[in-house]
């Protein structure tokens, strides 16, 4: 047996120190890790979500002129202004109205549909949705669905709005009197209160003061209503193509000033004119064409205060009456 010699002798002062050195240290490294394990670093603060942006507050043309803009978009977005006429709904019209302020020519949006088909309209030559015939319709401020002639009215804010003869309605807003599942479209309709065509109501009557008379739709659920041509199924156009029939209109409308914003363009039989409107067939006099357009526009974009109206022959070429509705007075006030 190899015995390894060992020094009997005390160890010197840097050994001493070096071997307690060696037994503390990797006891402090020890706590120093386990300590850190069990504090951890102290937590960061949460993070944001990242923003979403604003929210695009939309305004709602059926709230009144003191309401403030929902924040958000709800329903359609209606055109601010149409036929440079500034777009309103119908709580602030109602309340134009009562205030003496809906003067001439004005843009209403709201939600359209009739509650009952006119007996007039069911004739086998004008059809459920020919314009040829009067329609007395309802303008909700809300959307509501199909209804019958014993039903309520449209809920909140509403008017009834009177279809002229001659004057097209949407497809839609008649499928609602027919159909009870039907919603009402959104819509943008260009007309005045105080007309001399309007039905009067019975005095303290339900509905006196909503006697709004449409001279076009100008916008259906997010889209321009065109102006296309109407045709007197009384009118004799002697077997022209539809094709000709546009290119006839558009002749009938440059003979408006050129700026009008239109409003109608009719191809009728003579003696209809009195029935769109009785004014213009006593000023037209006599006339002894099959078939003439009837056209009618704002004499200029934004201006609510002047309709002309011309008297055309069937091809467009040549006017055979005319004249302008200068608008001066503003609307009957009723209390509500």
């Amino acid at each position: 047996m190899i015995v390894q010699p060992a020094s009997l002798g005390p160890r010197s002062r840097p050994r001493r120190v070096l071997r307690i050195v060696g037994i503390v240290l990797p006891v402090v490294l020890l706590a120093t890790v386990v300590g850190v394990g069990i504090l951890g670093p102290a937590p960061a603060p949460p993070r944001e979500p990242p923003s979403a942006g604003p929210a695009v507050a939309v305004a709602d043309p059926s709230g009144g002129p003191s309401e403030a803009a929902d924040a958000g978009p709800i329903g359609p977005v209606f055109p601010s202004t149409m036929g440079g006429l500034d777009v309103h709904g119908v709580h602030w019209m109602v309340e134009a109205r009562n205030r003496g302020l809906a003067r001439g020519v004005v843009a209403v949006a709201g939600y359209l549909g009739m509650d009952a088909i006119p007996g007039a309209c069911r004739d086998a030559r004008l059809g459920v949705f020919g314009p040829f015939c009067a329609r007395v319709a309802v303008l909700g401020e809300a959307p509501w669905y199909g209804a019958t002639q014993s039903g309520p009215d449209a809920p909140g804010f509403h008017l009834h709005p009177q279809f002229p003869v001659g004057v097209g309605m949407p497809s839609q807003a008649a499928f609602v009197a027919i159909s009870a599942s039907t919603q009402t479209p959104p819509v943008v309709l260009l007309g005045r209160f105080a007309d001399d065509r309007a039905a009067r109501c019975v005095p303290d009557g339900r509905h006196c003061g909503q006697e709004f008379v449409v001279e076009r739709v100008a916008w259906v659920d997010g889209a321009a209503f065109p102006t296309t041509p109407t045709i007197d199924p009384l009118a004799d156009i002697g077997g022209v193509s539809l094709a000709q029939v546009r290119a006839d209109e558009a002749g009938a409308l440059a003979t408006l000033p050129a700026e009008s914003y239109p409003l109608l363009a009719a191809l009728v039989a003579p003696a209809t004119i009195a029935r769109v409107d009785p004014a213009i067939a006593l000023s037209a006099g006599r006339l002894r064409q099959a078939a003439v357009w009837l056209v009618r526009g704002l004499h200029a974009p934004g201006d609510p205060t002047r309709i002309d109206w011309r008297v055309v022959s069937r091809d467009g070429g040549r006017v055979l009456a005319s004249g302008s509705i200068q608008e001066t007075r503003g609307p009957a006030t009723f209390g509500g």
